[in-house]
């Protein structure tokens, strides 16, 4: 059979590699949720005594200069044993953080002797030599080393506020408060143990099909060889879509409920989502065939494995406590875009607030987005209907929370729904009331640029403390939305950037090398520290040490220089 397969039509061969491309794109893409990790009960037994610890060691975190200098103590230990660790450690600066974070970065770029010298002496020992190098490299890795650039984790970690940590077991628990418009699904969470795996499933079953139904016309055309092929490839997939069914079931123990694509009531609610101690910068890891990984794994995966809904009161005061145990007393909202489901969207929430490090409260907002690419047209009507909901939201969260500081971020299509909210709040505002929110950003804002010029940034400037706004000349997905629009996205770069006096415009071209450019809010390393010096540093762009200044007609906007280590200093 081997020796005759270079003989196959080239038609087949074409179909063939078609095929495989398919299936590999679909795995490559990752999939919306495979459901079956390990020590899902454990979790659950051991919670109530890991809690408490879990609460004090965040608030005693405050900063994550505290939560990672001990992985890089090794070194210094041996010049200083005894004196080292302690600036380190407890530099004091972030014993508040939020309120101390913006005058550090600044200390760091100029760095001056008085303002470097306690970290310049603890950590670059392998740059000792060129002490003007190092101090930006002190700063710049004091606001990540909680989380390596690149890799797997090592040491103390920083999470969100309410997370609950057993070092046996492998992972950390996040906790993730919520809000949908999404219609409750019949199903509960627990059922999609294995529902999650459709999507493989359902690509595995239809080229088996496709496959058989090729054999029996190449039959009919007594071309024999390439029949055999396709039986033999249809019996592969069709062997790979039954293992997913009867491979096991699922260990992971979840609860509560899940949400469909379709329109619903205003609803709100907390989710618990597991990340492993392996986790990597930039990553939500899920299982993928090309790993040869069918279920979910707590020790290597993100997994949603609780979700419960709470009626309002209940929500605003689970969500108040737990903010009154962070150390900031700070909210980070997350408006996701289009094609993403609700499950993917609470994963994805829980990513970026444990790589920022964030340790106030993660809070995911979830529109009922159809989580599909054919679905575009539907989630512009959705994204617009979401607006009045999205609205009654975040009046609640300034409202009930507690928080001193609520931070929102939106990335593409979302962005339409949290620009046209907060333009609407602010138009019902007095004018002249302090703003309600601390930083808003926006990611990739599948938003027209005339309208957001003309109507939405004044009011965001008016609502907020400081407005961020990042565009990119590689994003595809932008490129086609102008094509469909017809005229330039606010998210666009190049000659289309959109450049507002009293918004920070960054320019991201370059740093996201994936086909669609479209996912470098939560992907992209650079992007990621940025995004800390905005929120939790709370630097505004002339201090922030990844920023080149450029011009435009006169007005100053910014580009993220594109940088693989931790070096600064790549500005002005």
């Amino acid at each position: 059979m081997q020796t005759k397969s270079p003989f196959l039509p080239a038609r087949f061969h074409s179909l063939t590699l078609t095929v495989t491309a398919v299936l590999c794109g679909v795995v490559l893409g990752g999939t919306g949720g495979c459901d079956k990790p390990k020590q899902a009960a454990e979790p659950a037994a051991e919670s109530p005594a890991v809690q408490p610890p879990s609460a004090d060691g965040t608030a005693a975190s405050p900063r994550p200069e505290i939560a990672q200098p001990p992985s890089i103590a090794p070194p210094p230990m041996q010049p200083a044993p005894g004196t080292a660790p302690p600036p380190m450690v407890a530099p004091q600066t972030a014993a508040a953080p939020p309120s101390m974070a913006p005058n550090m970065a600044p200390q760091a770029r100029m760095a001056p002797p008085n303002a470097a010298a306690p970290q310049t002496m603890a950590a670059p020992q392998t740059m000792a030599a060129p002490q003007t190098m190092a101090a930006p490299r002190d700063r710049v890795a004091a606001a990540d080393e909680p989380i390596p650039p690149t890799g797997a984790r090592s040491g103390p970690m920083t999470y969100p506020a309410g997370t609950v940590r057993d070092a046996g077991a492998g992972y950390a628990t996040v906790q993730v408060f919520y809000a949908t418009d999404r219609e409750r699904d019949a199903l509960s969470l627990s059922a999609y143990e294995i529902g999650g795996q459709d999507q493989i499933f359902m690509v595995l079953a239809g080229i088996a099909i496709v496959m058989l139904v090729l054999a029996a016309f190449q039959g009919l055309r007594s071309r024999t060889v390439s029949s055999a092929a396709a039986v033999s490839l249809a019996g592969v997939c069709g062997a790979a879509a039954a293992a997913l069914l009867f491979s096991g079931q699922a260990n992971i123990e979840k609860h509560g409920v899940t949400y469909t694509e379709n329109r619903g009531v205003l609803s709100r609610g907390v989710c618990q989502v597991t990340v492993p101690n392996s986790h990597r910068r930039g990553q939500v890891e899920r299982p993928s065939l090309l790993r040869f990984e069918v279920h979910e794994d707590q020790t290597k995966h993100i997994v949603l494995t609780e979700a419960t809904e709470l009626d309002a009161d209940d929500f605003h005061q689970r969500l108040a406590a737990t903010v009154a145990q962070s150390p900031a007393e700070d909210l980070l909202v997350f408006i996701h875009g289009y094609n993403v489901d609700f499950q993917s969207a609470v994963r994805r929430t829980a990513q970026i607030a444990v790589d920022l490090p964030f340790e106030g409260v993660p809070v995911c907002y979830s529109w009922p987005s159809q989580g599909s690419l054919l679905g575009y047209s539907i989630d512009e009507n959705n994204v617009g209907w979401t607006v009045s909901h999205l609205k009654q939201f975040l009046t609640e969260l300034a409202q009930h929370s507690g928080a001193k500081s609520i931070n929102v971020v939106a990335h593409s299509m979302g962005n339409r729904a949290m620009t046209s909210a907060l333009h609407q709040m602010q138009l019902s505002r007095p004018g002249q009331s302090a703003p309600l929110f601390d930083r808003v950003v926006l990611a990739a804002p599948d938003v027209d640029a005339d309208h957001f010029r003309r109507d939405l940034a004044p009011a965001l400037m008016r609502i907020a403390d400081q407005v961020t706004l990042y565009a990119s000349s590689d994003d595809a997905a932008l490129q086609v939305s102008k094509q469909v629009h017809g005229y330039p996205r606010a998210g666009d770069g190049g000659q289309n950037i959109v450049v507002v006096p009293g918004v920070e415009t960054i320019d991201v071209s370059g740093i996201d090398l994936t086909l669609l450019g479209h996912s470098y809010y939560g992907d992209n390393e650079s992007m990621l520290r940025e995004l800390y010096e905005v929120i939790r540093a709370r630097l505004p762009a002339p201090q922030r040490n990844q920023l080149i200044s450029r011009r435009l007609e006169g007005h100053v906007y910014w580009q993220l220089a594109q940088q693989t280590g931790l070096g600064g200093g790549a500005h002005r």
